[in-house]
């Protein structure tokens, strides 16, 4: 085992352990939710797509904030589908800003990562408004949302073109996805149904797919940021994925911490974020308190 192999078990069998200590319940703290913020551009037509919601408290001390980019396939969700992590978070004193994004079929792939961007851009200009630490944010995402921010923070053309870079994030969350690589899952991991998906969302042309995959943009020299990878243990695809994409981060020498969802599945590891004695949740939270 090499010390980059060495140092990536170690930082997993810390937040495993870590989440044994965490056994009591959470309580819920109150909070401020300003719903339907407009953070986009005067030529969208749908303001909606848009739009994002704070939960937020009204304190002195500046919260660091959570960026949760929703799933979908692309083209369906709401940012209202945030189930426990509003409660979670809060409790323990971060902030969560949930989106909504352009969707396909009217857009493309690379419009959805310029609106993550944007919400970077306008956490950065409101964070007086709401109590938010600007220095401190933290993007997340499920599914295609994990796709998304794991986009964003690995090429960093799209911060640039919002006048930021990625030093202006702090960490990633990816939640259980297949799209770290998409020339792999086309090629060679997918399902049917998952490369008809893909193909529909993508294109065809394997060079749009390479651009549009987290894993092809990791290098060393980027200031690329930690990443926690949250993943179905049963699900072949996505737990290849998963690996696939921590060995490259890990090759270039940026932190990535694997947090497998036991017994789970796509749907109820993102559900359950936040559920009182959830292992996932206690080690992905020792995970962000280190980052903040």
């Amino acid at each position: 085992m090499t010390r980059r192999q060495l140092r990536a078990f170690c930082g997993l069998a810390f937040l495993l352990f870590a989440s044994t200590l965490a056994a009591a319940e959470t309580e819920t703290t109150p909070y401020e939710i300003t719903r339907d913020i407009y953070y986009g551009d005067e030529t969208v037509a749908d303001r909606n797509l848009q739009s994002l919601d704070v939960y937020w408290q009204n304190k002195q001390q500046k919260l660091p904030v959570i960026i949760y980019v929703h799933g979908g396939g692309w083209a369906f969700g709401d940012k209202a589908e945030i189930h426990r992590k509003p409660d979670y978070f809060l409790s323990q004193g971060i902030a969560v800003v949930s989106m909504n994004y352009r969707l396909r079929w009217d857009y493309r792939i690379f419009d959805q990562a310029e609106d993550v961007a944007s919400v970077v851009v306008w956490i950065k200009n409101n964070a007086e408004t709401y109590g938010l630490d600007a220095g401190k944010i933290i993007l997340m995402g499920h599914a295609a949302g994990a796709h998304l921010v794991s986009l964003v923070a690995t090429n960093p053309n799209y911060l640039k073109a919002a006048g930021l870079s990625l030093r202006d994030i702090t960490s990633v969350v990816a939640i259980d996805t297949a799209s770290f690589d998409i020339n792999r899952l086309m090629i060679e991991l997918g399902s049917f149904v998952e490369r008809r998906q893909h193909q529909l969302i993508f294109g065809n042309d394997e060079e749009v797919w390479k651009q549009s995959s987290p894993i092809h943009h990791v290098s060393s020299g980027k200031s690329i940021l930690s990443f926690a990878i949250i993943y179905v243990a049963q699900d072949e695809e996505t737990k290849l994925q998963a690996m696939g994409f921590a060995k490259k981060l890990s090759t270039a020498d940026i932190e990535a911490i694997m947090i497998p969802g036991n017994e789970k599945t796509t749907q109820s590891i993102n559900e359950e974020l936040g559920k009182t004695g959830d292992v996932s949740t206690h080690a992905l939270m020792a995970f962000i308190r280190a980052k903040i």
